[in-house]
């Protein structure tokens, strides 16, 4: 079986997404935010793309979402473009190699420019069981439809020590992202425990030709008819 990593009609490696973690000194965080900011758009380098920022509601740090095209170079990006922005305390990052990406929700994200009348946005770490990894990955997958919630990703983070699965969130308001994931996330068989962060605010870099290609990389499974959430 080819690597899921490979293009097997071209050989070529496929893009990965990568979530940035930025720690900010206390009382940089307008510096570190315009400094980021200016070195991301400057990015002109086809190893990398920057998808967009978020500022973290919990502590007012920064989060970075982009496509890896060449993994050798993602640690240049980190330390080139990253690290020395001006207040950056910190970074860390996770790969997600697999998973699945909701075209709708996450073209909501890429056609909204203005900051005004943004859904709500929560990110959700999930710690599941080992053994049962497969079952759970599943079950999230396939979660029943919501009127006030949008899965916009779930993604396989194993590698990583904090979580097992990202899961992205958007929502009319914030409670329901809350009320969602405690009915519908933490009640799956096998998973240990979740950790949901909130997104104050987005600074969208990427183009539409980019969020298609992220959708590309990690496209939805068959509709298997879940019931509706309530």
């Amino acid at each position: 079986m080819a690597d899921a990593q490979t293009d097997t009609r071209s050989g070529q490696m496929q893009p990965t997404l990568a979530v940035i973690d930025i720690d900010i000194y206390a009382g940089q965080d307008e510096l570190a935010r315009e400094g980021l900011l200016e070195n991301l758009t400057r990015v002109n380098d086809r190893c990398i793309t920057p998808l967009w920022v978020n500022w973290m509601r919990e502590r007012a740090d920064l989060r970075v979402v982009c496509l890896v095209h060449d993994l050798l170079r993602f640690d240049d990006f980190l330390v080139d473009v990253i690290r020395t922005v001006p207040g950056v305390r910190g970074t860390s990052a996770r790969l997600a190699f697999d998973g699945v990406v909701c075209s709708d929700a996450l073209m909501d994200i890429a056609l909204q420019k203005s900051v005004w009348g943004r859904p709500a946005a929560a990110t959700v770490e999930v710690k599941t069981q080992p053994g049962r990894d497969r079952e759970v990955y599943a079950a999230l997958v396939n979660l029943p439809k919501h009127k006030q919630v949008e899965i916009v990703w779930v993604v396989k983070l194993y590698h990583s020590t904090e979580a097992d699965l990202m899961i992205l969130l958007l929502g009319a308001r914030t409670a329901a992202l809350t009320g969602y994931t405690m009915s519908w996330v933490r009640t799956v068989p096998g998973v240990v425990d979740t950790q949901v962060t909130s997104v104050l605010d987005w600074q969208i870099l990427g183009t539409t030709k980019d969020f298609v290609l992220l959708t590309q990389r990690f496209p939805e499974p068959p509709p298997c008819h879940q019931p509706a959430a309530t």
